[in-house]
């Protein structure tokens, strides 16, 4: 479990900007209460599917929503695109193979073969080294923006 200062003191200040009380911002999120809670209370990074959900509610990147960048700026992709669709095409504009890059994430081939078969998305750590080796944003790799330029 990941745990990000930064990311619970980004997440309270968009939630505090709600117009609604806080036992009602899980539902207006869509998340489970409990996760909710070990976000503002202890700042826990959740899953990626649930990163994504708050930064499509608050039209942010993830790497805002994370605290690995100031610009709030954002620009959602008009063609809906797969991690998976994502992770292939830069793999082979870097010439990559899965091998290589489980190498470099210090993982099982297994895992990346998770990603394609059973449709999972990777750790948050994982995707961050992974846009850090492809030099893309988080949100690209996720299909969520067709920008490609890392956030500084």
């Amino acid at each position: 479990m990941e745990y990000s200062e930064k990311f619970k003191q980004r997440f309270l200040d968009l939630t505090g900007d709600l117009d609604c009380k806080k036992s009602q911002i899980p539902e207006i999120l869509e998340i489970d209460y409990n996760v909710y809670i070990k976000i503002s209370e202890f700042g826990v990074i959740p899953k990626p599917v649930i990163l994504i959900r708050i930064a499509d509610y608050f039209n942010i990147s993830i790497e805002y929503l994370l605290g690995r960048t100031d610009v709030n700026a954002f620009y959602k992709s008009e063609n809906k695109v797969t991690f998976w669709e994502r992770y292939n095409f830069l793999k082979e504009l870097y010439n990559l193979t899965d091998y290589a890059i489980a190498q470099k994430l210090h993982i099982s081939t297994s895992y990346t073969t998770n990603w394609k078969k059973k449709n999972y998305l990777p750790s948050i750590i994982n995707l961050i080294e992974l846009s850090e080796i492809f030099k893309v944003s988080i949100d690209y790799l996720l299909g969520r923006t067709d920008d490609r330029t890392p956030y500084n």
